[in-house]
C-alpha cells in the first residue's frame, strides 16, 4: 500500500526527520495509524478518561469498563476482554462497587496517558528492548511517535510511559 508521499519526505511537516523509505513490504500509511488510534482528539472528552463504567445495553447484561473517550452521543469503553467498543451514551454509566484488577490497571494506564503531552520524550516497549521517541501527535487511544532514526510509529496508550518520571516519592 503507497503511503502518498516520496521517500525521505518529512511525514508529518513537523519534525524534519526523513520519513523511512519504502522497502517494498506493505505499512500502514500514517493516516491507517491515526485511525487506529481513535483519530485526533478535536475537542476534550465529555467524560472523563481513565474512569471505571458499566455499560448497560437495553435487554442486555451489564459489563465493567474502562472509558476511553466520549461526546455528547458515544462513548468508547475499553472491556474486560481486551476490545474497546463504541456504546451510546445513554447506555454508560459511573461503575459502583468493585471493578476487576486488569479494568484497575486499563485505568491507570489510560490517566498516565493522559498526562503526556504533544512534543514529550516517551518510552514503550518494542520486542526485547525499551525504545524512546517524541509525541508528535496525540490521539484518542495512542500516539504518533517519531524515533531518534527517524522512523514514526503508533504507540497505543497502553504502551507509553513517560521518559522522565516526576514527582515526589
Amino acid at each position: 500500500m503507497s503511503t502518498g508521499r516520496k521517500a525521505g519526505e518529512d511525514v508529518l511537516g513537523q519534525m524534519g526527520a526523513p520519513a523511512a523509505r519504502t522497502t517494498g513490504v506493505d505499512r500502514p500509511s500514517i493516516d491507517v495509524a491515526r485511525r487506529r488510534l481513535g483519530g485526533p482528539a478535536g475537542a476534550p472528552s465529555q467524560r472523563a478518561p481513565g474512569s471505571l463504567v458499566r455499560v448497560t445495553p437495553p435487554g442486555g447484561q451489564a459489563a465493567a469498563g474502562v472509558l476511553l473517550w466520549a461526546d455528547a452521543r458515544h462513548c468508547d469503553v475499553w472491556f474486560e476482554d481486551g476490545v474497546a467498543r463504541r456504546s451510546p451514551a445513554a447506555f454508560v454509566a459511573p461503575h459502583q462497587g468493585t471493578a476487576p484488577p486488569a479494568l484497575l490497571r486499563v485505568a491507570a494506564e489510560m490517566r498516565l496517558f493522559l498526562s503526556l503531552n504533544e512534543g514529550d520524550s516517551v518510552r514503550w516497549e518494542r520486542m526485547t528492548t525499551v525504545v524512546e521517541g517524541r509525541i508528535v501527535e496525540k490521539c484518542r487511544y495512542g500516539a504518533i511517535v517519531a524515533m531518534a532514526d527517524g522512523k514514526v510509529v503508533a504507540v497505543g496508550f497502553r504502551k507509553l510511559w513517560p521518559s522522565q518520571a516526576s514527582g515526589a516519592a
